[in-house]
């Protein structure tokens, strides 16, 4: 009887612990639309993207990112998009 009850302790906080285990794994995240994050952000004050370089577009972001309040997956996705936009010209 009291082995039993050990084994079915045993399995009962092995089972909670892995269900636990499962649920603190960071899910993947996806990439937010560079362009959804420049239209929610951005044009707040600035009408269309800026035909700059690839630094000055750099700099730019770097420097924007702390006045809009973005993360550093925002923006690397405006970015992202900013490059794109300006190939496609």
């Amino acid at each position: 009887m009291k082995k039993s009850l050990f084994c079915l302790s045993f399995v009962f906080v092995f089972a909670v612990l892995w269900t636990v285990s499962l649920a603190a794994k960071p899910q993947p995240q996806t990439a937010p639309d560079g362009e959804a994050v420049y239209k929610t952000n951005c044009t707040r004050c600035h009408n269309a993207p800026p035909s700059m370089n690839e630094r000055q577009t750099r700099v730019v972001v770097s420097h924007m990112r702390v006045r809009a309040n973005l993360t550093e997956v925002d923006a690397k996705a405006v970015l992202q998009y900013l490059a794109e936009n300006a190939r496609s010209k």
